[in-house]
């Protein structure tokens, strides 16, 4: 008995009398510099899954939209107009607290399809400020931003809706396809000869279609034309309009309607290139910056504005990742498709479906891809 507990004092004796070891400085610090090199190398990954994922939530919204014109067209059997001009007041388009539908209503496409988008109540709102100040989640990118607003302080611009004061505009990050003619139609849009001026002296390449934003607006003048004018007032200088979605042709001013006599609102039978081929809606470039985001021109009027910058996009343009950069001497940046994504820009086909498209796609190609019957046979970049 003795023998033995001799051995286990001398055992837990032995043990508990070594010395204790503690970290060094040298060898703290090499352990911090491990763990800091691991930190820069997960970094990265979990920057770019996070990417994956809010460019996955923007498809999915972009899906939604797609589902819903899909859903407004196999019900009323036409697609969504355009809406007819900046800052339309749904009053004058709308009878008995009803919405006008896609051939007479002024207001975006955006506005159009709230009821398949589960925004009824905000569909029936007859009042454009209470519209104005009416979030719409699913239509931000969460790559560019949450739901953002803009507080428009442009007095000429907001009293043409009736409205007094600076009004709260909720914006939106998607765009209806504008095409232009195709070469068949007019083979000198395709010469490039603007370019892009950044700060640092750089150029990037744009064209000379969307140098003049030609088109945009129904006709060939190279200047903005905020004013809706009838065909028969743009004579020779009228377009057309040959996307998906085109600009309404119904005009309530100082209560008086007057058809425009522009293209009819889009049956699915008229898109003869086919519905997977033809682009309905994609993502919108914007600049970036402390003062330029959101900026006046294409982030001011927000999702339910008529025809202009904010809801529609032309595929005259080449597109880009957002960026501070303007068109020098032209208004073509506001007209530009674009994201936030670093590589691509998504876009919605007549079918449905949504394609990434990479910025460096030929801008004829992209211009054939939203014609809807140019009869030019593309592949699709995915």
């Amino acid at each position: 008995m003795n023998c033995c507990n001799k051995v286990r004092t001398s055992t837990a004796s032995a043990e508990w009398g070594q010395p204790r070891h503690a970290f060094t400085l040298v060898e703290l610090l090499v352990v911090i510099a491990i763990i800091a090199s691991l930190l820069g190398l997960l970094l990265p990954a979990v920057q770019s899954a996070r990417e994956a994922a809010r460019r996955t939530q923007c498809m999915n919204n972009l899906k939604q939209v797609g589902l819903a014109i899909l859903t407004l067209e196999s019900a009323v059997k036409t697609f969504p107009s355009g809406g007819i001009s900046p800052y339309p007041k749904i009053e004058d388009y709308a009878q008995g607290g009803q919405p006008f539908g896609p051939s007479k209503q002024g207001l975006s496409w955006s506005y159009q399809i709230l009821p398949y988008m589960e925004q009824g109540t905000t569909y029936s709102i007859i009042n454009t400020q209470q519209i104005a100040n009416t979030p719409i989640t699913s239509y931000f990118c969460p790559s560019r931003r949450g739901p953002t607003s803009y507080v428009n302080t442009d007095s000429a611009r907001v009293t043409n809706q009736g409205i007094s004061g600076p009004v709260t505009y909720w914006l939106q990050d998607y765009a209806a396809v504008q095409p232009g003619p195709s070469r068949s139609e007019d083979p000198t849009r395709f010469d490039t000869s603007m370019q892009m001026a950044t700060a640092s002296g750089t150029t990037l390449a744009t064209t000379r279609g969307c140098s003049a934003i030609y088109g945009f607006w129904g006709s060939g003048a190279s200047v903005m034309d905020f004013t809706p004018r009838s065909k028969a007032q743009l004579a020779a200088a009228y377009t057309g309009f040959r996307g998906v979605i085109v600009r309404s042709s119904y005009l309530v001013k100082s209560g008086s309607a007057t058809d425009l006599g522009y293209d009819p609102v889009v049956k699915m039978g008229k898109i003869s290139d086919g519905a997977s081929k033809t682009m309905m809606i994609l993502e919108k470039r914007l600049r970036t910056g402390a003062s330029d985001n959101p900026r006046p021109q294409d982030d001011d009027e927000g999702w339910a504005s008529g025809w202009d910058y904010d809801t529609i996009r032309s595929t005259y343009c080449t597109p880009h990742q957002d960026s501070p950069e303007l068109v020098v001497g032209t208004n073509a940046s506001f007209a530009t498709p674009g994201s936030a994504h670093t590589a691509v820009f998504n876009a919605v086909f007549a079918d449905g479906a949504v394609v990434s498209l990479t910025y460096a796609i030929d801008v004829e190609t992209l211009n054939r891809l939203g014609h809807r019957s140019d009869g030019e046979s593309v592949t699709i970049p995915r």
